[in-house]
């Protein structure tokens, strides 16, 4: 979705002004307006800007490396990756994960004190965003503040909740913003284009706090804690019989995206071109994994094997002097498999990742939806059939790229692990790894902490990985325990690399 192309520079405009330096605190200026005197009508765009380049940025990043789907250009640079294929986790290890969720959840807070009978529609949105944003946190961090987390210049030292309390509390922000919309008044005001989601489309808003309610109980069902449990079992009605998002129902994200300095697609601005076509760094670099080649490939390098995947060529592009094959690099290796051809960097053109300057940002997939869906549904939590919910979440996938699905999903049923198999485990196998191809380069974070829960899928390890698994969460960054530093828990190794996260096994 699209509004005048001015209305990039205004948005451009707010989130400048209501920038803050750190977490918890904004701007002072008197020179400067001030979120307190900006109302949410302009701090929502920025908002929701900035919520989805945090996603499909450096936390995108860290999980397609991973989640073993990307590597770097060994044939042009030199120690790339290196700390991630090694997993040395410290405190500066991604540190902008954690940075970044908070600054941009407190443009959603800011929203949130803003309520009132006008203001409903804004503030279930800004609800409904920041349960988004906060349960990366936990599942990525685990306990972290929250309760006291945007008091802003109020406390700058907010004590740490648990995991497993802000999963309720997320819970509960989610239901509430449902029932703020159901019962908002004829003074409420429709956000309209100023919702650069769903230009203030409120029934699929609510789908989509459904979903994220939907994801917040699958996830927390994995634990084996019998608080956490009884917490599940008693809120499963609450959303058993509700709609979700389904089939063309995707998020995006769009301002009205331009090609030019500050105004372009943060992902195409990330990891394809610079306002004038310079290619960027990153754009140099990024290559895919041959382990996820060869299995797009359906290769007999790889296992299961399934049936050559047409979204390959969405996500990557063939190497050069190959014939229109494709080749990727082993984590960890210093020289592609075949050093006679190219390498496969990340696919460019119309129906790929690098569309354009101006393309819709993916937030939330329906296809990500749909396999919670199934996932549910295969564990008897909601009605309905599993299987076609995830031959749903394949074809979503697929058709995202203007590819069918059809012919792909006859020809990997059956397959265990990959299609539709003979019991629910090897179908929870096909859920998980059908996710971890569905998100490539639009949610690696997700597909990272969907491993940890679940152990799906469980790609080779680099070469230079230092530990028998991938961690299971990250340290707190530098900033935490420099600015909260009477709070925030010391994290050793062994929290790292063994389940540390309440659902984690």
């Amino acid at each position: 979705m699209k509004i005048l192309n001015k209305s990039i520079f205004t948005l451009i405009l707010i989130a400048s002004f209501i920038s803050c330096t750190d977490y918890l605190d904004v701007n002072s200026d008197p020179n400067n307006p001030l979120s307190e005197v900006v109302g949410p009508e302009l701090i929502l765009p920025a908002a929701q800007n900035r919520s989805f380049s945090n996603k499909s940025g450096t936390q995108n990043n860290f999980g397609n490396i991973m989640m073993n789907q990307w590597a770097g250009d060994v044939t042009n640079f030199t120690s790339g990756n290196s700390n991630e294929y090694r997993f040395n986790v410290t405190s500066t290890f991604y540190s902008a994960i954690w940075d970044n969720a908070y600054l941009g959840t407190d443009k959603l807070q800011a929203i949130i004190n803003k309520d009132s009978e006008v203001n409903t529609y804004f503030t279930a949105i800004g609800k409904i965003l920041k349960a988004h944003n906060l349960q990366y946190i936990v599942d990525i961090y685990g306990d972290a503040p929250y309760t006291e987390a945007f008091g802003r210049g109020d406390n700058y030292q907010p004590a740490y909740d648990s995991a497993q309390s802000i999963y309720e509390g997320l819970f509960t922000e989610l239901t509430e913003a449902i029932s703020a919309i159901d019962n908002a008044t004829v003074d409420a005001l429709n956000p309209g284009t100023n919702d650069i989601m769903l230009g203030g489309d409120m029934q699929t808003w609510k789908k989509f706090a459904n979903t994220l309610r939907l994801k917040l109980l699958v996830r927390a069902s994995s634990s084996t804690d019998a608080d956490v449990q009884s917490w599940v079992s008693s809120s499963w009605a609450a959303v058993k019989s509700l709609p979700f998002l389904g089939v063309g129902e995707n998020i995006t994200n769009n301002p009205g995206y331009i090609a030019g300095n500050g105004t372009q697609n943060p992902f195409w601005n990330r990891y394809g071109f610079d306002a004038d076509g310079n290619q960027q760094q990153t754009n140099k670099f990024v290559v895919g994994s041959q382990y996820f080649i060869e299995f797009l490939k359906a290769s007999g390098d790889v296992n299961p094997i399934g049936a050559f995947d047409d979204r390959i060529a969405a996500y990557f592009q063939t190497a050069s002097g190959s014939g229109g094959n494709y080749q990727g690099v082993i984590q960890g290796a210093d020289d592609p498999v075949n050093p006679n051809i190219g390498l496969s960097y990340i696919a460019e053109g119309p129906n790929t990742l690098l569309a354009s300057a101006d393309q819709d940002g993916l937030f939330f997939s329906a296809a990500e939806s749909l396999f919670l869906q199934a996932e549910a549904t295969l564990n008897g939590k909601l009605s309905g059939n599993a299987q076609d919910l995830f031959n749903s979440g394949i074809s979503s996938s697929f058709s995202y790229y203007g590819l069918d699905a059809t012919a792909y999903i006859g020809l990997v049923t059956g397959i265990d692990g990959i299609g539709w198999g003979s019991s629910n485990t090897v179908n929870l196998e096909a859920i998980l790894r059908q996710k971890w191809v569905a998100l490539h380069s639009i949610d690696g974070a997700e597909i990272f902490i969907e491993h940890n829960r679940t152990g799906y899928p469980n790609p080779p390890l680099p070469t230079l990985a230092g530990q028998a698994h991938r961690p299971y969460r990250l340290s707190y960054p530098i900033s935490e325990i420099n600015g909260n530093t009477a709070n925030v828990p010391t994290i050793t190794d062994s929290q790292i690399f063994a389940p540390a996260i309440f659902y984690q096994k």
